[in-house]
């Protein structure tokens, strides 16, 4: 019996390399990595380093490159604030007793069992007694980005489409503008229902050859992550997952081998979603009453409306806005996505004289459809009646116009994976000289109107490198340089548009913060609650756990809490709303008044002793500026954007 001799080393690493090499492993590994390392140093993009939420703007805690931008307000007192409260408590975050149950739309849980699994991305995050806060806030800010760069090319490739097109499609996602500008939304919106239905197809799969049990848990775990889509911000989550959903189901469905698998896998996967997201909006439907029952944004119904061609089409040419503020309209609502891919599209559809089929391209007929519905919604002027049209109306036409452009992306990548290059060149510069020209005149009305400091020299630029790059992959369309060329020309317009920061800033470390902190549990705990007269200093105490008045109303209010203080529901046009924040103003012997911006901001000017009156439970207040009254005494100072903060107790 001969005895088998080890391997020679250099074939264990030709190995190795060669099990790399297979298909994406390699981009797949690395972008596994980069996820790891971004987590371990705790490496994110956020803005709540912006100066307000420092104790002292001039030596701001830990590091950070870049510029954060107050246009973020959301994500810094919001979003991320919410996700530090749940870090600072291991529970449901510290928000207002006077706003209603938020859990759906910040996809965090508090009692409820089935929100538990659906909200997993924040279930995770009571682990900060065990990992690293810093961490945890990574892991929870790169996650959606991690899910969508690893589901995309496997949803293509199980349609039978390309991996690379499946990585140009999620990373160009990744790049839009419209999801640097929000604070990575969009992705976040998609990446979870594509995850699932990535499950559901491998159910799918495994089904078909005879697996039983990893099959059908496969499909129960891509229902729960499916379950969420109406949740978060649903309009765009809707507008984005449906497509994803509708076609990954019809997939299935068409599929020539036995009915057995294909049920078993739709039906596992949708029952369990129907379950788990039926559960999740019962557990929540106090909070969703609430919401539906605003004067804003619940009663708003939104009609088509056509947007201005500059901002549908000028995501390519939206640079400077890294630089500059435009006129008349803020970042965020200025940015888009790659909805020039429409052009293209277009292009390849009728000048090529290309018809896929149904049953084999349903995917593609899926997106053109859905597409082609959100068009209309944006383009066209379809008056009061179109307010009647439901799912539409419940999304505003700048809202839509701002990312249909990934629904572009992703129907222009499914339909150049199985694009067949031409012999000449008639179509890749008949496709490119279209996108060039459409950016281009995109470019100069957003110069005319938004963005009077875009250079003349980008309105040339931009247009001839979106020509170049649509051209070249058309023309080769397996070849990698052209889609690398791509993906780095849609970097240049967001590559500055986030900070980058390490760690959590002032918000945990700061003397305030722990000041703060400290004082937190036993409030809780006793049920005490606080108020401050800032939009920083409500921050501050909700990012460490201090239960408060003041701070967010993000479903909408409250009925009975809002009555302590309005009795007789006299100002509920003010107070009731959704999706914001409550304001409050010291004014010590003044009438209590009421005002909002009319979209979803609550500002109260009242007498700290009056509204110790209505709750009793009002332990202290913070005030930006020294108070005088019968029921208040100072107890302490701390430094807050660099400016002193006084806390009152309210007796």
């Amino acid at each position: 019996m001969k005895t088998r001799l080890p391997a020679p080393a250099g074939d264990a690493v030709r190995n190795a390399w060669r099990w790399v090499c297979v298909n994406d492993r390699a981009a797949r590994l690395g972008t596994v990595l980069v996820f790891v390392v971004l987590v371990l140093f705790g490496i994110t993009t956020s803005s709540i380093g912006i100066s307000e939420l420092r104790q002292d703007p001039a030596d701001p805690l830990g590091w950070q490159f870049g510029k954060s931008r107050p246009i973020r307000s959301d994500e810094i007192h919001a979003f991320s604030a919410i996700v530090l409260s749940i870090l600072a408590t291991h529970g449901a975050p510290s928000l207002s007793p006077l706003a209603a149950r938020a859990d759906l739309v910040h996809r965090f849980p508090t009692d409820g069992f089935f929100e538990q699994f659906v909200f997993f991305d924040s279930t995770l995050l009571r682990a900060a007694g065990v990992i690293p806060e810093h961490m945890l806030f990574a892991a929870h800010w790169w996650l959606p980005s991690l899910i969508l760069l690893l589901a995309m090319p496997t949803w293509f490739h199980q349609l039978g489409r390309s991996r690379r097109y499946g990585w140009f499609a999620a990373i160009l996602i990744v790049l839009s503008p419209s999801n640097a500008w929000w604070s990575l939304q969009p992705v976040a919106l998609i990446a979870y229902t594509l995850g699932g239905c990535v499950l559901m197809i491998a159910a799918y799969q495994r089904f078909k050859q005879g697996q039983r049990f990893a099959p059908a848990a496969l499909a129960a775990v891509g229902g729960i992550l499916i379950a969420g889509l109406p949740t978060f911000y649903a309009p765009w989550s809707l507008l984005l997952g449906l497509p994803v959903l509708i076609a990954s189901t019809a997939w299935i469905l068409l599929q020539r081998s036995g009915w057995a698998p294909r049920l078993k896998a739709v039906l596992i996967t949708g029952g369990t979603a129907v379950v788990f997201g039926a559960g999740t909006l019962f557990e929540n439907r106090e909070g969703l009453q609430a919401l539906f029952s605003t004067v804003y944004p619940g009663s708003r119904r939104a009609e088509a409306d056509p947007q201005p061609f500059g901002r549908l089409f000028g995501a390519p040419a939206l640079g400077p806005l890294q630089y500059f503020e435009p006129v008349g309209v803020n970042a965020s609502e200025l940015s888009s996505s790659f909805t020039v891919f429409f052009v293209w599209i277009l292009v390849l559809l009728l000048a090529a004289q290309w018809r896929p089929g149904f049953r084999d391209s349903i995917a593609e007929w899926t997106f053109g459809s859905w597409s082609v519905l959100w068009i209309a919604w944006i383009s066209l002027d379809l008056g009061p009646m179109s307010q009647k049209f439901p799912l539409l109306n419940l999304v505003t036409p700048p809202r839509a116009s701002q990312v249909v452009g990934v629904l572009a992306v992703i129907l222009a990548s499914l339909l150049l994976s199985r694009w067949s290059p031409p012999d000449s060149w008639r179509v890749p510069l008949l496709a490119g000289a279209a996108c060039a020209l459409v950016t281009g005149y995109a470019a100069s009305l957003l110069k005319a109107a938004d963005l009077p400091e875009l250079p003349d020299a980008q309105i040339l630029l931009v247009p001839l490198a979106v020509g170049v790059a649509v051209a070249a992959i058309t023309k080769y369309p397996q070849r990698l340089w052209p889609l690398a060329l791509c993906v780095v020309l849609a970097a240049l317009p967001v590559a500055r548009a986030n900070p980058v920061l390490v760690g959590l800033g002032d918000l945990r470390a700061s003397d305030a913060a722990k000041a703060v902190a400290g004082q937190a549990p036993a409030a809780r705990a006793d049920g005490k609650l606080w108020a401050a007269d800032s939009p920083a200093l409500n921050t501050l105490l909700l990012s460490n756990g201090m239960p408060s008045l003041s701070g967010l109303q993000r479903s909408g209010p409250d009925a009975a809490a809002w009555q302590k203080l309005d009795p007789e529901s006299a100002y509920a046009n003010k107070w009731n709303r959704g999706g914001g924040y409550i304001f409050f103003s010291w004014a010590p012997g003044q009438p209590t008044t009421y005002e909002t911006n009319d979209f979803d901001a609550v500002g109260v000017t009242i007498d700290p002793c009056v509204l110790k009156a209505a709750w009793q439970n009002l332990d202290r207040i913070v005030s930006s500026r020294p108070l005088e009254a019968a029921c208040l005494a100072l107890d302490s100072e701390l430094q807050w954007d660099g400016k002193p903060a006084y806390i009152y107790t309210v007796r």
